[in-house]
């Protein structure tokens, strides 16, 4: 735990995120975390954060299980696969159950908590979470600034940086996606040069550490 004054300092730099549709609930504990020091934003749905969200500011989610139109867990999925999971994410509801805990852990949660939380208990975790975000901020900007030249490619110079970093050569490409070498060759220069990559190796780094697989190609 940090003392005092670094405490002061992480809640200055950090942002957390409440989602809850239990209006009454979201406005006590947003209050909470703010007598406690911490700067903090309120949604009402899933769909509010999204079209509400920046995703600029470190800090975590405290996000409610079970909620109309887009549960926890389905947003959960839609923040990976928009590649904004880095944000940690606390689960916090009174409908858990421990199937619900081991998915929503086995895929990226920070915690998972039920309601009525203690409140020295749920402080400590949003304190381990922001402080976890906020060291791994270089690495999670590099990884936006990456995704962005990913999504600047071409349809088919995506498809061709998935089979190159596959390990498929040109010559098998080609016969794969049933088009001429030479287009082949254009289209994977192309895709190297926008992501400033060089080999298949580099290919393969690139797509493991953006999380590109089991994603959909118009990411």
């Amino acid at each position: 735990m940090y003392d005092v004054l670094e405490i002061s300092e992480l809640q200055s730099k950090v942002l957390i995120r409440v989602i809850d549709d239990d209006i009454d609930f979201l406005k006590s504990l947003g209050l909470l975390l703010e007598m406690t020091g911490w700067k903090v934003v309120k949604y009402n749905s899933a769909k509010d954060f999204l079209s509400g969200e920046a995703f600029e500011v470190p800090g975590c989610i405290i996000l409610d299980l079970r909620m109309p139109e887009m549960t926890g867990m389905e947003l959960q999925r839609q923040l990976s696969n928009l590649n904004k999971i880095h944000l940690p994410i606390i689960f916090l509801t009174g409908h858990g159950d421990v199937d619900s805990a081991v998915y929503t852990l086995k895929h990226g949660a920070f915690d998972f908590l039920q309601k009525p939380v203690n409140p020295l208990l749920l402080n400590k975790i949003v304190e381990a979470a922001s402080k976890k975000n906020l060291e791994l901020l270089p690495e999670t900007i590099l990884r936006q600034h990456e995704m962005v030249k990913y999504r600047s490619l071409t349809p088919r110079e995506k498809e061709i940086f998935r089979l190159a970093a596959s390990g498929k050569t040109n010559k098998e490409i080609s016969q794969l996606l049933n088009i001429a070498l030479p287009t082949v060759k254009m289209h994977r220069s192309n895709a190297f040069e926008k992501l400033n990559i060089h080999s298949s190796v580099d290919a393969l780094k690139m797509f493991e550490a953006l999380g590109l697989a089991g994603k959909e190609d118009d990411l």
